[in-house]
């Protein structure tokens, strides 16, 4: 099947003027393509990724499953099942697909409050009722992230805590959102590594929440509310824009959501304008921790990136089932 892409996408500063909700990018594709920004994974962006490996190191990074540290209490734990056949087993497992390391998909956040107050309405105008109805399978992760082409690109890590350690900088809060990832954090962790972005690169932000939370007594583990608020990139319009005009197919970051929450009051966070109007896909609680030590030591910010989500029709979200290749 081929599948024709516009020549440029819209500039920022038109995403601005656009109808409907803020900064959407509806339809920019054409007609019927629900690929999203995973658009820009095209054969150039694959070798781009492929020519990245030098080292031939696979890191995992996807936490497990099972891990209590990461466990949400309104989703849920992970249950085992173990089905015994008197000479053979198998195994049935139940979770929450945003237990762990995982992707969001388009159907997970809505603008809120569009068309209308009260409503709710996901990527491309998919209303409500048709996320929740099983039959309706439109802008499902099988669309996004699978029936075209799983994700396989360039990836690109800004490691935050390295740079600020580096150029002695006040450090981060990671179980709070006193210290959010700004723009002049990410621009200057880009430049002090010398990467430079292309089209389709898979961005992936490591913000220390993952060892943050790890190093806490089980005591304090108990105390601890994720929900007052944790770290992530910063939600304000520079941000979306730096990351509209750098073009990336997907970001990921080792913190509980990729922007900094509570989210602020009056202003779309980046989880509706890349969600719900870009269809960016977001990936939460990758292990970065492996890549960013393996990253120093050989020096090396871009890896071959690849990961296969769920092929379930009408998918809210998915396990990441990721790794890189350096």
């Amino acid at each position: 099947m081929t599948i024709t892409l516009p020549t440029t996408r819209p500039t920022f500063d038109e995403l601005k003027k656009r109808d409907g909700p803020y900064l959407n990018a509806w339809g920019i594709w054409g007609k019927d393509n629900q690929h999203g920004q995973t658009n820009l994974i095209t054969p150039e962006a694959v070798k781009r990724g492929v020519a990245a490996v030098e080292h031939g190191i696979t890191i995992n990074l996807n936490l497990p499953l099972r891990d209590k540290a990461f466990e949400s209490a309104f989703r849920g734990p992970v249950v085992q099942e173990v089905i015994d056949y008197g000479n053979w087993y198998d195994d049935k497992v139940s979770f929450n697909t945003q237990s762990s390391t995982q992707w969001d998909g388009y159907r997970h956040a809505p603008y809120q409050g569009y068309p209308e107050k009260g409503q709710q309405t996901y990527y491309g105008g998919l209303a409500a009722a048709d996320v929740k109805n099983p039959d309706k399978h439109d802008y499902g992760i099988q669309r996004e992230l699978i029936w075209r082409k799983p994700v396989t690109t360039r990836a690109v890590l800004l490691d935050i805590p390295r740079y600020i350690a580096k150029h002695n900088l006040a450090p981060l809060d990671p179980l709070t959102s006193n210290t959010p990832v700004t723009l002049a954090l990410l621009e200057g962790a880009a430049n002090d590594q010398g990467v430079e972005f292309a089209e389709g690169d898979v961005l992936l932000v490591r913000t220390g929440f993952t060892e943050a939370l790890k190093a806490l007594t089980p005591e304090q583990h108990k105390e601890l509310n994720l929900m007052n608020g944790v770290i992530g990139v910063e939600s304000k319009e520079e941000v979306a824009r730096w990351h509209w005009e750098n073009g990336f197919a997907a970001v990921a970051t080792d913190a509980l959501a990729y922007e900094s929450f509570p989210f602020h009051e009056g202003r779309s966070p980046l989880h509706e304008v890349f969600l719900a109007g870009w269809g960016l896909p977001i990936g939460e609680l990758f292990d970065l921790r492996e890549l960013a030590r393996v990253a120093d030591e050989k020096q090396k910010w871009t890896f071959l990136f690849t990961s296969m989500a769920l092929n379930l029709d009408g998918g809210v979200a998915s396990p990441a089932n990721a790794q890189v290749i350096l």
